[in-house]
């Protein structure tokens, strides 16, 4: 019987046959010696067999290998498969990859570009991310309305106010709420421009004409979408419904070649790929590591945006800017409110609809540190949160009131105050206290130990 063989060529220039789903020969023809023979590697199942030097066009050392390999796994008709893959032997040995490289030197410098400075770079992805029902779609949608209108997006830096701009396109994928009785209705009251939103419903088979759903592996699709429309943004909401099928979120492996297409796709037509993510049921000591998935979603990210609740005002939301880049903007407030709309619709008729609208608020001195500590350490209570931090601050500013001390020293007295050490660290900053090595003579400057003080002029901060 024939033998189904699928040559491949490694990188390394050796020559992979895979002679059906078990069974692989490597040839490293590249690397004859002074006989003609070359390396051989014989796999089963994944797992090396057999590694020795033949020359696969001599009979002779045909009959050796089979031998050999015969006596390392029985089961397989090694004869039939070598001299299949013999046939299949090039006249001339590929040349391995080589690696090309260019001086950084004869790189144009680009200035980067933003959709919304610094927080969505243009053409990089971005994730917002947060607990069910805080807010996200919402949220979302005011992105929206601000890009389908050309409306400035609030000012978050003195030096680089924001202006005005040709209004966008922008496609969203979304399974998670209905486009008649929610999306529309809330693009329209947060005023922004339907005929400029593209709501993706799946993919058509040109045979059967009947529509599936699209994912992040529909690469061709997607640029489809990115010709046509020429979006300024392409969301996903949420994005653990567009991984697709034998996908594990959890695995960097899984996600990370998915996450890189989409992303050098997208940065080829100047458009932000915007991921939703829910936060998961366990509490994270950093607000990056809380969203559903593998870490290296967040590390694919040029910008990751957390939503909280207010901890005082149940109607208010802070933006945080967990990670950039670049340059880390301040945490954004912004109010739910709740809003009626007179749709026109035939017949000089009007049907009232009524969902939330997103009012900018003004920034928030909480970072994504703060507001991730009351979740973490107090369950978001408030006064519990305020009181541990008002605390450690007074607990700083006694202990530190004659001078430096040495961090272990420091950290040993917190502990039998009953304090944490995340806490103590966000106190820290609070009080714009300072770390530094204490210098120890004749020893190595790794080996000297840390102090924490107060710089001079400062006593505490409010």
């Amino acid at each position: 019987m024939s033998i189904p063989i699928t040559a491949i060529v490694e990188p390394d220039g050796t020559l992979r046959y895979n002679c059906g789903k078990d069974i692989a020969v490597l040839v490293s023809l590249h690397r004859r010696n002074g006989t003609k023979k070359c390396p051989i590697e014989l796999l089963y199942q994944g797992s090396s067999i057999l590694v020795t030097e033949s020359n696969l066009l001599e009979l002779r050392d045909v009959e050796q290998l089979t031998k050999h390999a015969t006596t390392r796994h029985k089961g397989v008709d090694w004869h039939e498969i070598l001299t299949a893959v013999t046939k299949e032997l090039p006249e001339k040995a590929h040349a391995p990859w080589t690696p090309v490289a260019k001086s950084l030197d004869t790189y144009a410098v680009e200035r980067k570009e933003y959709l919304w400075y610094p927080v969505l770079p243009k053409g990089e992805p971005g994730s917002l991310q947060g607990d069910p029902a805080v807010g996200k779609s919402a949220l979302l949608t005011k992105f929206i309305a601000h890009l389908t209108t050309g409306t400035r997006f609030p000012t978050l830096f003195p030096d680089h106010p924001e202006q005005d701009f040709p209004p966008r396109n922008v496609v969203l994928f979304t399974y998670e709420d209905d486009p008649s009785s929610t999306i529309k209705p809330r693009v329209l009251i947060n005023g922004g421009v339907p005929s400029r939103v593209q709501i993706i419903e799946g993919k058509r088979d040109p045979e059967t004409k009947v529509v599936v759903p699209m994912t992040l592996q529909d690469l061709p699709q997607i640029e489809d979408l990115l010709k046509a429309f020429q979006p300024a943004l392409m969301a996903f909401d949420p994005l653990q419904s567009f991984f697709g099928t034998d996908v594990d979120m959890n695995h960097a492996n899984d996600t990370r070649p998915i996450l890189d297409a989409v992303r050098n796709l997208c940065n080829a037509y100047d458009c932000t790929p915007l991921y939703i993510r829910h936060n998961g049921k366990t509490q994270r000591a950093k607000a990056m590591h809380a969203a559903l998935g593998s870490i290296d979603i967040s590390a694919n990210m040029r910008s990751v945006l957390a939503l909280y609740k207010d901890p005082d005002d149940t109607q208010r939301r802070i933006l945080a800017h967990t990670k950039s880049n670049g340059r880390t903007a301040p945490s954004m407030q912004f109010r739910l409110v709740g809003a009626t709309l007179d749709v026109p619709v035939e017949d000089n008729a009007f049907v009232t609809v009524e969902d939330v609208r997103v009012d900018w608020d003004g920034l928030s001195d909480l970072t994504d540190a703060d507001l991730n500590a009351r979740e973490t350490i107090h369950g978001n209570d408030t006064q519990e949160a305020e009181s541990a931090l008002d605390q450690a601050r007074e607990f700083l500013r006694e202990v530190l009131a004659d001078g430096p001390l040495r961090v272990d020293d420091l950290l040993e007295a917190a502990k039998h105050a009953g304090m944490k050490r995340r806490t103590l660290d966000r106190a820290k900053d609070k009080e714009g206290i300072k770390a530094r090595r204490i210098t120890i003579p004749d020893a190595p400057s790794n080996k000297w130990p840390w102090e924490w003080y107060t710089p001079t002029g400062r006593g505490g901060s409010s």
